[in-house]
Protein backbone atom coordinates (compact mmCIF):
# COMPACT_ATOMS: atom_id res chain seq x y z
CA UNK A 1 0.00 0.00 0.00
CA UNK A 2 1.24 3.63 -0.81
CA UNK A 3 1.60 6.36 1.27
CA UNK A 4 -1.05 8.17 -0.29
CA UNK A 5 -3.47 5.29 0.42
CA UNK A 6 -2.35 4.72 3.67
CA UNK A 7 -3.04 8.83 4.30
CA UNK A 8 -6.42 8.40 2.56
CA UNK A 9 -7.09 5.40 4.53
CA UNK A 10 -6.63 6.96 7.95
CA UNK A 11 -8.45 10.13 7.15
CA UNK A 12 -11.77 7.48 6.09
CA UNK A 13 -11.50 6.12 9.09
CA UNK A 14 -11.73 8.91 11.25
CA UNK A 15 -14.62 10.08 9.14
CA UNK A 16 -16.50 6.19 9.46
CA UNK A 17 -15.41 6.56 13.42
CA UNK A 18 -17.41 9.82 13.84
CA UNK A 19 -20.24 8.34 11.32
CA UNK A 20 -20.50 5.47 13.98
CA UNK A 21 -20.35 7.18 17.23
CA UNK A 22 -23.60 9.17 16.10
CA UNK A 23 -25.90 6.90 14.69
CA UNK A 24 -24.35 4.96 18.02
CA UNK A 25 -25.58 7.55 19.92
CA UNK A 26 -28.89 8.09 17.98
CA UNK A 27 -29.83 4.29 18.23
CA UNK A 28 -29.03 4.09 21.70
CA UNK A 29 -31.57 6.95 22.51
CA UNK A 30 -34.33 5.66 20.46
CA UNK A 31 -33.36 2.35 21.56
CA UNK A 32 -33.97 3.84 25.04
CA UNK A 33 -37.14 5.73 24.15
CA UNK A 34 -39.03 2.34 22.75
CA UNK A 35 -38.05 0.37 25.62
CA UNK A 36 -39.09 2.72 27.86
CA UNK A 37 -42.66 3.43 25.92
CA UNK A 38 -43.25 -0.03 24.82
CA UNK A 39 -41.18 -2.64 26.01
CA UNK A 40 -41.25 -2.06 30.25
CA UNK A 41 -44.24 0.11 30.63
CA UNK A 42 -43.94 -0.60 34.57
CA UNK A 43 -40.80 1.59 34.56
CA UNK A 44 -41.43 5.24 36.13
CA UNK A 45 -42.36 7.77 33.26
CA UNK A 46 -43.80 10.97 34.84
CA UNK A 47 -46.15 11.36 31.96
CA UNK A 48 -47.95 8.14 32.69
CA UNK A 49 -47.37 7.63 36.24
CA UNK A 50 -48.26 9.55 39.87
CA UNK A 51 -45.69 9.02 42.54
CA UNK A 52 -47.76 7.24 45.41
CA UNK A 53 -44.96 6.77 48.16
CA UNK A 54 -41.90 8.97 48.28
CA UNK A 55 -39.02 9.66 50.64
CA UNK A 56 -39.03 13.23 51.31
CA UNK A 57 -35.34 13.83 51.52
CA UNK A 58 -34.04 11.90 49.01
CA UNK A 59 -37.37 12.79 46.84
CA UNK A 60 -36.56 8.95 45.60
CA UNK A 61 -39.62 7.48 44.40
CA UNK A 62 -40.59 4.33 46.27
CA UNK A 63 -44.07 3.42 44.46
CA UNK A 64 -46.24 4.82 41.21
CA UNK A 65 -49.73 3.93 40.06
CA UNK A 66 -50.66 4.19 36.46
CA UNK A 67 -54.11 5.70 35.19
CA UNK A 68 -55.57 2.20 35.62
CA UNK A 69 -55.04 2.21 39.02
CA UNK A 70 -52.15 -0.32 39.44
CA UNK A 71 -49.40 0.52 41.61
CA UNK A 72 -45.38 -0.47 40.40
CA UNK A 73 -42.63 -0.55 42.58
CA UNK A 74 -38.84 -0.77 41.72
CA UNK A 75 -39.34 -4.66 43.07
CA UNK A 76 -41.54 -5.17 40.27
CA UNK A 77 -40.34 -7.28 37.57
CA UNK A 78 -40.40 -5.42 34.80
CA UNK A 79 -38.53 -2.70 36.42
CA UNK A 80 -36.02 -4.67 37.66
CA UNK A 81 -35.29 -6.32 33.81
CA UNK A 82 -35.27 -2.70 32.57
CA UNK A 83 -31.22 -2.45 33.81
CA UNK A 84 -30.83 -6.21 31.41
CA UNK A 85 -32.95 -4.48 28.89
CA UNK A 86 -30.93 -1.59 28.30
CA UNK A 87 -27.60 -3.60 28.68
CA UNK A 88 -28.87 -5.93 25.90
CA UNK A 89 -29.32 -2.71 24.15
CA UNK A 90 -26.12 -1.26 24.87
CA UNK A 91 -24.72 -4.32 23.48
CA UNK A 92 -27.00 -4.41 20.20
CA UNK A 93 -25.58 -1.04 19.52
CA UNK A 94 -21.88 -1.76 20.18
CA UNK A 95 -22.03 -4.70 18.28
CA UNK A 96 -23.65 -2.81 15.02
CA UNK A 97 -21.04 0.09 15.62
CA UNK A 98 -17.78 -2.40 15.26
CA UNK A 99 -19.40 -4.33 12.78
CA UNK A 100 -20.34 -1.06 10.23
CA UNK A 101 -16.23 0.00 11.09
CA UNK A 102 -14.63 -3.41 10.19
CA UNK A 103 -16.77 -3.80 6.85
CA UNK A 104 -16.59 -0.11 5.67
CA UNK A 105 -12.79 -0.12 6.33
CA UNK A 106 -11.84 -3.59 4.62
CA UNK A 107 -14.26 -2.38 1.44
CA UNK A 108 -12.57 0.91 1.26
CA UNK A 109 -8.92 -1.13 1.73
CA UNK A 110 -10.42 -2.99 -1.24
CA UNK A 111 -10.97 0.14 -3.34
CA UNK A 112 -7.42 1.44 -2.43
CA UNK A 113 -5.96 -1.42 -3.69
CA UNK A 114 -8.01 -2.52 -6.64
CA UNK A 115 -6.88 1.55 -7.47
CA UNK A 116 -3.23 1.26 -7.08
CA UNK A 117 -0.97 1.21 -9.64
CA UNK A 118 1.18 -2.04 -9.56
CA UNK A 119 1.25 -5.21 -11.25
CA UNK A 120 -1.47 -7.24 -10.51
CA UNK A 121 0.00 -10.12 -12.11
CA UNK A 122 3.27 -10.17 -9.84
CA UNK A 123 3.93 -13.46 -7.93
CA UNK A 124 6.94 -14.05 -5.36
CA UNK A 125 9.33 -16.83 -6.04
CA UNK A 126 10.00 -18.86 -3.16
CA UNK A 127 13.32 -18.98 -1.42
Amino acid sequence: MTAQSKVKLNKFSGWVAMAVLAASVVLLWSGLNVLKADVFTHYYNPAKHVIVDQNPDTKEVYAWKDQAGNVYTPEDSQVKNFTWGTTALLLVVMLFGVIAYNGSIKYYTKVLLNNEPQNHNYVPRLQ
